[in-house]
């Protein structure tokens, strides 16, 4: 039911987007003048993303590599985030480059913050350069970038090849800003902004939520504010609209870094939404205090030397100033914002996960303590294992526990109809408890001195791998096993339920060990000792076996061939148990007095 839902939504989706493209494909066609403000959008999209993939290419890395070492401080992590946003011209790449690292361990939530505030920041230089294409003839410089950039990208050399991309990228900017203001003025009849000219704090609050979707939509804050500007300058919009409309980028720009994040950790996501932390606060601020904001503007744009009527560059020095203002007030907050996105932003528990019952980092100091507890996670490990494997070939807790011969159950039981999701259950229910059990070993043993003892921890560290090692070897052989033990020829479905028969027998004997008395216990665990040797053998018996269902044509080749590699894959994942079953179930008390006795015997 649920894939079925699935498929409708996938389809419905595709419906959607085909209307879409359609109802696009015919406004582009109808209206040339919208089609030129579109088609600037796309080309400065282009251009952004070569400029940026320009700039990872010609660095090497760079970006990266300073990232994780040059932010240790608040004011350094935030001028990092200004000059790598200035310089890489999209405060988007920054974003997300900087959520994938804090996601990854390499830089923490407060230097995260840090560069995200510096990159809102060195965003606002766009504003300008956007405003200065506006006012030039961009054709004079545009066309020979895109040539000598074309020219130096089909170079072998990667520095060529770079610094060609840049180029491009610079070229195709110069030109998507021009295709806008051009489309801007030849529609002012048709796709007047106009009509949505509100005098007053109505006003305001329209262009902002229009800059916020527009921007949302676009999914880049360059391309909304060569819109803004080309409306300004084209007297479709007023000077506080375009304000607005500004004002309203800073807000839309969020939705990147949110869409980022929702692939990466809950550390990830912090940060996305201190990022909205900074963007909504700010325009919060600036509504609440509009109107002296502007005068402050007006004010700083006289004083700089910017005429009075040149709304286009005040507009620039309003998206510079507050988000400069922005910068230096929250950073003054920093600190709370990592504290208030820690307490609140949990990640969210998945009832299945598994956790450490017994591994309290307390006990690390007491040695006989903190082996004790290290048994009982080990076996805690070894019964998620036992389980995902008993369902992995076909069998459940209670057929391992019953006195049902294996091929008894078999004739009777049918396969789960689902198969089972070995990667969920390795990560939810095997490597949690894993690296729980290394980490508290390796805790305790920097506590103890007795070198039996440390053996003894660095055992369970080693029966914990096996274990793990297991259930990951286990998903190689997951689909043949289930495929061909219900294979309509028969010796080969013989072969496979073989398979599943002697790794069931296997935990079969392992169930029995932790219920039998002590003495009973190290007899069994002498004779796992021994099923070691055969399992060594195995391989050679295997081979006789298939050559003769070779030769009597009771199997195909390749079908052999898959018998020879899954019979070696279950015996490692044989012994890979026993070994780990010897280290966690072994009484070394009862060992001792067994071994006295076979000396005095």
């Amino acid at each position: 039911m649920q894939e079925e839902n699935k498929r409708d939504l996938r389809y419905l989706k595709q419906i959607i987007a085909i209307i879409f493209i359609s109802i696009l494909a015919y406004i582009l066609i109808v209206y040339d003048e919208v089609a030129n403000i579109l088609a600037g959008v796309a080309i400065l999209l282009i251009g952004m993303m070569n400029l940026s993939g320009g700039f990872k290419t010609f660095s090497g890395g760079l970006l990266e590599k300073i990232l994780a070492k040059s932010t240790n401080t608040t004011p350094k992590s935030v001028i990092f985030g200004t000059i790598s946003t200035i310089i890489m011209q999209s405060s988007s790449l920054v974003s997300i480059i900087t959520i994938s690292f804090l996601s990854a361990g390499l830089i923490s939530l407060l230097q995260g913050i840090g560069i995200i505030f510096g990159a809102n920041l060195g965003n606002s230089a766009g504003s300008w350069l956007i405003v200065g294409i506006t006012s030039i003839k961009i054709s004079t410089f545009a066309i020979p970038m895109l040539i000598i950039g074309v020219l130096l990208f089909f170079q072998k050399d990667v520095i060529f090849k770079g610094i060609g991309q840049i180029l491009i990228g610079i070229g195709f900017f110069f030109l998507g800003v021009d295709y806008i203001k051009s489309g801007f003025e030849e529609v002012k009849e048709i796709f007047n902004l106009s009509r949505f000219n509100v005098e007053g704090m109505k006003g305001v609050l329209v262009f902002t939520a229009l800059g916020a979707i527009l921007t949302g939509v676009i999914q880049s804050s360059h391309a909304t504010l060569a819109i803004i500007i080309s409306a300004l300058l084209s007297n479709q919009i007023s000077y506080e609209n375009a304000l607005a409309a500004t004002l309203g980028t800073s807000v839309g720009g969020v939705v990147t870094a949110l869409l980022a994040s929702l692939s990466t950790n809950i550390e990830g996501k912090k940060l996305a939404l201190a990022n909205c932390i900074f963007n909504f606060g700010i325009a919060l601020i600036v509504l609440v205090i509009f109107p002296y904001f502007v005068i402050m503007v007006d004010f700083i744009a006289k004083f700089i030397g910017i005429s009075p009527d040149n709304f286009a560059l005040k507009t620039a020095v309003f998206h510079t100033l507050f988000n400069l203002i922005a910068v230096i007030l929250f950073s003054l907050f920093i600190k709370n914002i990592v504290h208030f996105l820690d307490k609140y932003i949990k990640a969210a528990k998945d009832k299945n996960k598994d956790k450490a019952l017994y591994l309290d980092p307390n006990l690390t100091r007491y040695p006989d303590t903190a082996i004790e507890a290290l048994r009982k996670e080990s076996e805690h490990l070894y019964n998620n294992t036992y389980a995902i494997i008993a369902h992995t070939i076909g069998f459940n807790r209670r057929d391992i526990r019953s006195n049902l011969s294996f091929s008894e159950i078999i004739k009777t039981k049918k396969w789960f109809k689902q198969n089972v999701d070995l990667d969920y259950l390795y990560q939810t229910r095997i490597k949690v408890l894993f690296e729980a059990i290394m980490e508290f070993s390796a805790k305790a043993q920097l506590h103890i001195k007795d070198e039996e003892k440390n053996e003894r921890i660095f055992a369970f560290k080693i029966a914990a791998k096996n274990l793990t090692e297991a259930t990951k070897n286990l998903k190689i052989i997951q689909a043949n096993i289930k495929r061909n033990s219900a294979s309509k020829n028969e010796n080969l479905a013989n072969e496979y339920n073989t398979i599943r028969k002697n790794l069931g027998e296997l935990l079969r004997s392992v169930e029995e060990l932790r219920l039998v008395e002590d003495e009973k216990a190290y007899l069994i665990i002498k004779n796992f000792a021994k099923a070691k040797e055969i399992l060594k053998e195995i391989d050679n018996e295997a081979l006789k076996k298939i050559e003769t269902l070779l030769a009597e044509n009771k199997i195909t080749t390749t079908e052999g061939i898959s018998i020879l590699n899954d019979t070696a894959f279950i015996a490692k994942i044989a012994e890979e148990i026993i070994e780990a079953v010897e280290i966690i179930f072994a009484k070394e008390d009862i060992k001792k007095k067994e071994d006295e006795k076979q000396e005095t015997i």
